[in-house]
């Protein structure tokens, strides 16, 4: 299991080359002694590695930030576990805002999908709508059929596609501003 390189940087405030050597030694000492428990207590709480990895690469950085005030007669282990646990609660933060996100970008691209219509009145403006999204490139056109047409959410195409939904996020704003502004010009 190859997790993280120790770090060879300076931490800060360090003023003397044999302290930081010092300190270097110690620091990859803890991180030997410990990366193990951390990465198995990190991933039972994300179950996912790729996060598990980025949590613990962040909770040695903290430990090497801090590192210079370092009690060595007691266990780090608890620290870690605390900068651990911490990181995964700011994950889950991160996760439900973007979820939220995703939501909110839902309901204003089917207000979107609803105000297309309106505005729409005659036969060669419906056909103008569908040249126009002839002419988006393939991958965004597939996007945007998925979603406005068949009525998919973000998360349901990125699956499909298997991309980020991000990408798609991406990929309808693109499409809904190359429509408004084909349509408007």
């Amino acid at each position: 299991m190859q997790l993280i390189q120790p770090m060879t940087s300076r931490p800060p405030h360090d003023t003397n080359s044999l302290q930081h050597q010092e300190l270097s030694k110690l620091f990859e000492q803890l991180f030997l002694l410990t990366k193990d428990r951390l990465y198995h207590f990190t991933w039972k709480l994300t179950r996912d590695p790729s996060i598990a990895k980025d949590i613990i690469q962040d909770c040695y950085l903290k430990l090497w930030q801090r590192i210079h005030t370092i009690d060595t007669t007691e266990d780090v282990l608890p620290l870690l576990f605390t900068y651990a646990r911490n990181g995964v609660i700011d994950n889950l933060r991160k996760l439900a805002t973007s979820e939220q996100y995703s939501r909110q970008q839902q309901l204003n691209e089917s207000e979107t999908a609803v105000v297309i219509p309106r505005w729409m009145e005659t036969e060669e403006e419906v056909l103008n709508l569908k040249l126009s999204i002839g002419q988006l490139p393939t991958r965004r056109k597939e996007i945007f059929t998925l979603v406005k047409e068949e009525g998919l959410s973000y998360k349901e195409v990125a699956a499909q596609l298997r991309i980020s939904v991000a990408t798609v996020e991406k990929q309808m704003g693109l499409s809904m501003k190359f429509l408004r502004d084909t349509l408007k010009g």
